[in-house]
């Protein structure tokens, strides 16, 4: 049998947070459910929402498969019964008494030994060192383009002042704030439909002018596409990832446009073949569709974030089809974590043991040797992610 639960674990994809204290068992269930049309979300999103409506997103959360899961895997850890009262009870204590002594002990209970995470959200954005100073672990950060580009839309200037300055952010953040790649959340704004010919200067600017002159026309995602093109020029110049989400997020997000191969026609052109993309979520629900990039495109990986643990038991299917296919080399675990530790915690504990499941079921069917299988385990958890992040150990 394959053993991962004794595996260390980079997580490679998941979001900062700060203590928030002492929680509810009301506001543990947002904060630890799936984000997307969660009571938070809407709130902060400026959405309506009425007692009976919060009552009822909370009775749903509470009721999906992942959910159930956290609570009696929380219920372990703190030995208690598997009732959420009890749960947030336990976990008040711990945060109050010692916060980071409890994330050490959650961290070092699921072998986590690394975050890499995308400091481009929540907004207004946590600073890496007071998120550092919160983890017992190293920190790697991800620098988000499109906050910078809400920024530059905001200020008074033309295109070469525009391209300039973002430009020397991008390169501000990798060359000395510590930034170790880029993302983009492009699918949620304008698709993953982007043509390799944007990254045309005269794209750039003309996309900027009459997006400053509202004459629409499809300017806006002109401009998005010419600078994920440029963001992409960036990595390959200083060698390092570029994570693109890809499939289901927030309730807003348009699926069918966020489906991987959308991608295929950037990825595969000359330009970009020498970039490391890394696409979040394994587009799930089409991971079948990451698994077949990553197998054909050779700097293209695909993290299994969000869909492991949000989908609960759905992370074996997660891991399965994505190996159709990918070389398990190209694989990368991630959490999609925020708000609170416990997620990152949980999503470790559900990840080993989908991935064990997954690789167990491949030796069984004299897929893999067994050797293969657990160097295939420790490859996906931390190995990879080691090496595409330059991470000691």
């Amino acid at each position: 049998m394959i053993d991962t639960a004794s595996l260390p674990v980079v997580d490679v994809h998941c979001h900062p947070f700060l203590n928030v204290g002492e929680v509810t068992p009301e506001q543990f269930v947002d904060l630890a459910a799936f984000p997307g049309g969660g009571v938070s979300y809407m709130a902060q999103a400026g959405l309506p929402l009425d007692e009976a409506l919060v009552r009822e997103i909370q009775h749903i959360r509470r009721n999906t498969v992942y959910m159930r899961f956290l609570i009696r895997q929380m219920a372990r850890f703190f030995e208690c019964a598997p009732v959420l009262e009890e749960v947030v009870a336990a976990r008040n204590r711990a945060v109050t008494n010692d916060y980071k002594g409890y994330v050490r002990h959650l961290f070092a209970a699921g072998n986590l030994i690394a975050l890499v995470a995308d400091f481009g959200y929540p907004q207004p954005p946590v600073s890496v060192a007071a998120f550092q100073e919160d983890m017992p672990v190293p920190v790697v950060p991800i620098y988000r383009i499109e906050p910078l580009i809400v920024e530059l839309l905001k200020a008074d200037i033309g295109w070469e002042e525009f391209r300039r300055r973002y430009d020397e952010t991008i390169a501000a953040a990798l060359e000395q704030e510590g930034y170790r790649g880029l993302k983009s959340i492009i699918a949620y704004r304008t698709g993953l439909d982007i043509s390799p010919l944007s990254r045309t200067s005269d794209q750039g600017w003309q996309a900027l002018d009459a997006v400053r002159r509202g004459t629409g026309g499809g300017a806006m995602k002109k401009l998005r596409d010419h600078l994920l093109c440029r963001a992409l020029e960036l990595c390959i110049e200083y060698n390092v990832p570029m994570q693109i989400h890809t499939g289901v997020g927030d309730y807003e997000v348009d699926v069918n446009n966020c489906r991987p191969t959308l991608l295929m026609d950037l990825l595969r052109f000359p330009t970009f073949r020498a970039c490391t993309v890394i696409l979040v979520h394994a587009g799930y629900p089409y991971c079948a569709e990451a698994g077949y990039m990553a197998n054909v495109l050779p700097r293209v990986y695909c993290d299994v974030s969000e869909g492991i643990p949000f989908a609960g038991s759905g992370a074996r299917r997660i891991y399965a089809e994505t190996l159709e296919m990918a070389p398990f080399s190209k694989v990368v675990y991630g959490s999609d974590g925020l708000a609170l530790p416990e997620l990152n915690y949980i999503a470790a504990l559900l990840a080993k043991q989908a991935l064990a499941v997954t690789l167990n079921d491949l030796v069984a069917h004299n897929m893999l040797s067994l050797e293969e299988a657990q160097e295939a385990a420790r490859l996906i958890l931390a190995d990879t992610a080691r090496r595409l992040y330059r991470l000691e150990g």
